[in-house]
């Protein structure tokens, strides 16, 4: 029998790899990144919400006293339906030219990158079908491609045959609808208190813009009190943005954000806190009993300085001070 060599078989046991105890400052930061993300998901959602309603005079208003609401009856939502068919009818062609088509363009893109809903009251009996119909038909109407003063007459038309009906239109934006196609108020230049309410669509890209670099900030600077700055500075610039430019219009989107940056703000000063007590113990571990006792969970600051940072810097130490020797 040939005689077998035996292995010897060496286990070695390899520690595993420690990970950081979550500190108090460290959950803070990710309970932040997290409502900066809502914030950023919450800029497709509607912030700027208005109702509109038709005047006696044919101007648009925000103001529910000032909004015309005698019901109508068949024979004047019959004439109604006649003139605004007859203001389509008259509708006079024109050559597309790169001045006048900038002009329609501006005057009209506030309001195509919104959401709208209308909504008619008539009294019972009386059949408006026709005449709503013949209401989307003209609003849809490629006014392009017509002289401005057949549209002015269209135009005049469908706020009568509006206001016959009793007309109102909820008028929803969000962040990125203002952003690329500018707020409603610029659409619509005679709404009362509502143009002189809504500002530039510079103000939605400061929206949009904020909380992404906050959030970038965040996920950048773990050690650092500048990130407490800077979504500090983000969180109220969105809040005075909210409630000195959108302020009384606001939709559900600018409801939840002002909820999501007065969260933020406490916790970013409860992070102010959690840091400043974090480097104390750190700069202190004689004090390491005393902490431990009344506030532990900033003793695992120490822990992890202790573990991965300390001992991290002594081996170059000792390096450097042989290469002096």
């Amino acid at each position: 029998m040939n005689n077998e060599k035996k292995r010897e078989v060496k286990v070695i046991n390899v520690p595993k790899r420690k990970k950081p105890l979550a500190t108090p400052s460290y959950i803070i930061r990710i309970a932040m990144i997290v409502c900066f993300v809502i914030c950023i998901l919450l800029l497709s959602s509607p912030f700027l919400s208005a109702k509109l309603y038709i005047t006696k005079d044919l101007e648009i208003t925000s103001s529910v006293s000032e909004a015309y609401r005698e019901v109508a009856t068949q024979e004047e939502v019959d004439n109604a339906e006649k003139e605004l068919q007859n203001a389509l009818n008259s509708l006079e062609k024109i050559e597309k030219t790169e001045s006048s088509q900038a002009e329609v363009e501006e005057n009209t893109v506030g309001l195509s990158s919104a959401n709208y809903k209308w909504s008619y009251k008539v009294s019972q009996g009386v059949d408006a079908s026709s005449l709503a119909e013949l209401i989307d038909k003209a609003r849809n109407t490629n006014k392009r491609e017509y002289t401005s003063e057949s549209v002015s007459v269209l135009n005049k038309s469908i706020l009568n045959a509006q206001k016959t009906l009793c007309a109102s239109v909820l008028l929803e934006q969000s962040v990125l609808q203002m952003a690329m196609g500018g707020a409603i108020g610029e659409s619509v230049g005679n709404v009362k208190s509502l143009g002189s309410a809504i500002s530039h669509s510079l103000f939605s890209f400061i929206l949009g813009g904020v909380p992404l670099v906050c959030f970038i900030t965040l996920c950048f600077d773990k050690s650092r009190h500048i990130k407490h700055i800077v979504c500090m500075i983000g969180a109220v610039a969105c809040l005075v943005i909210i409630f000195a430019v959108l302020y009384p219009y606001v939709g559900t989107g600018a409801v939840v954000s002002i909820i999501m940056y007065i969260i933020i703000c406490v916790l970013n000063l409860a992070g102010v806190y959690a840091k400043q007590q974090e480097d104390y113990i750190i700069k202190h571990p004689e004090k390491e009993p005393e902490f431990t006792e009344k506030h532990p969970q900033f003793v695992k600051a120490l822990i992890n300085y202790k573990a991965f940072v300390k001992y991290a810097e002594e081996p170059e130490i000792k390096h450097k001070k042989k290469k002096k020797k």
